[in-house]
């Protein structure tokens, strides 16, 4: 067994000894303890592990005490015991790395599942035939999909929320049949104003059954704790990651100029577009813990209804919150074929039930690329419990909010108290991307 992920076996009581299987029974007495595998309290001290890799890992919390009756009767007593699994990061570094030891094959269900939960239109993620006829071996895993996998991290329940993203990178496609796996690594640590919470910043990285890294992302998450401060930042060195799929994409611009393939953009994009979006969508407790076990959380608060409220405490995951904004957008953006993400900021918690919705700025559009394609620089806020077709009808939008650079939550409910009450207390995200798709160049000419 790698010593690494060592941890002490659950005992179970059998017939007044321990029962192990493969192994004889060990009687209790007094002159007979089974020392081997449970120390006390006292003896075992409770210590990170640090291996070769820079990995950390913590031990078992408390072990198990075999207990005399206090009556001096011939019964024994047992004391349960917690396996702690999760990284232990009160003493992670900048420069930190950990390597999740878990390997996850993908399936066309899960790809599935995941577009019956969150809406695309976009061909290179439906269409065999479209994939195939752009060079590649099938239908392409969407990017939320394939980033929520990258950024799921199942060694860390101590995370009091996730403040957002960084650059998040596509680079190189994910398909059905793929066995992925993923790294972190600590770019930077520092504390909250108040001393009490810390915000950690990790790179992370999915990577494939061939070692190649299929996406980048830049993840910030608030934790609970201080940590010792350090004035040292990893650079992610984001402007060096290989864009070897949008690449190809780009290449194949004369594919996708002629013939079945051609754009099937309805609506032309210009920069200075307030996009009102008319999908409004939901997901349910049951579909959030769904897809939360499927991405291997296993952070309370988005499973424990004994002790969360379910429409009040309970989260909907990060990724999945974002997964609802991109879709509540991406029709309007048909067709898309490659994003990229720049900045993602979480302002208010989403709970299982609440309908979103968006609308979006397109603040540049590039139209200096090959072929029909084109670049479009957009962000889009996401916004709970609001229709912002009728809701916003006829509303002004502040332009602050649509082009500021401080996007956490108390820059951004200022704005949306002092500029847009309506926009009080219902924004969820931020999100500032990149699309790649096929243009509406078509010309009309009226006769």
């Amino acid at each position: 067994m790698d010593k690494r992920f060592f941890v002490l076996s659950r005992p179970m009581s059998f017939s007044g000894g321990l029962y192990n299987p493969g192994r004889k029974m060990i009687p209790f007495d007094s002159k007979n303890k089974p020392s081997h595998s449970f120390q006390s309290a006292e003896k075992k001290k409770k210590s990170p592990v640090k291996n070769e890799k820079n990995e950390f890992y913590s031990e078992v919390r408390k072990t198990s005490d075999v207990v005399e009756s206090k009556e001096g009767g011939a019964d024994k007593f047992i004391k349960g015991e917690v396996l702690d699994y999760s990284i232990n990061l009160r003493t992670a570094r900048p420069g930190t790395y950990i390597k999740i030891p878990y390997e996850l094959t993908l399936t066309e269900s899960l790809s599935d599942f995941w577009q019956s939960s969150f809406h695309s239109q976009d061909r290179i993620h439906t269409s065999t035939p479209f994939a195939r006829a752009l060079g590649l071996q099938d239908r392409v895993m969407p990017f939320s999909l394939v980033l929520f996998l990258t950024s799921a991290m199942s060694h860390e329940d101590s995370a009091k929320v996730q403040v957002g993203f960084g650059r998040c990178i596509y680079q190189w496609p994910v398909f059905a049949g793929d066995t992925v796996r993923k790294t972190f690594q600590v770019l930077s640590v520092r504390n909250t104003s108040d001393g009490n919470h810390s915000i950690i910043h990790f790179a992370c990285n999915l990577i494939n059954q061939r070692n190649r890294v299929c996406m980048s992302a830049d993840k910030r998450l608030l934790f609970e704790f201080p940590v010792p401060e350090s004035n040292v930042t990893i650079d992610a060195d984001s402007e060096g990651v290989p864009q070897l799929f949008r690449d190809h994409l780009l290449s194949k611009s004369h594919v996708l100029s002629s013939g079945e393939l051609e754009s099937h953009s309805l609506i032309p994009l210009r920069q200075g577009n307030l996009i009102l979006h008319t999908l409004v969508r939901s997901i349910t407790f049951a579909q959030s813990q769904q897809l939360a076990s499927l991405a291997r959380l296993t952070h309370e608060r988005h499973f424990d209804i004994r002790k969360y409220d379910v429409k009040t405490e309970i989260f909907v995951p990060a990724g999945l919150v974002l997964g609802l904004t991109m879709s509540a957008a991406n029709r309007d953006f048909h067709e898309a074929l490659h994003e990229e993400l720049v900045n993602v900021s979480y302002v208010h918690h989403l709970h299982p039930g609440d309908v979103v919705s968006a609308f979006s700025y397109v603040s540049n559009v590039n139209e200096n690329l090959p072929g029909d394609l084109e670049s479009v620089t957009v962000r889009t806020i996401g916004v709970k419990n609001m229709d912002v077709v009728n809701d916003l009808d006829g509303v002004s939008i502040p332009m602050e909010l649509l082009e500021t650079d401080k996007t956490y939550t108390k820059a951004v409910e200022q704005i949306c108290k002092n500029l847009c009450p309506k926009l009080a207390n219902k924004v969820i995200t931020v999100v500032d991307r990149k699309i790649i798709r096929q243009s509406n160049r078509r010309e009309v000419f009226l006769l």
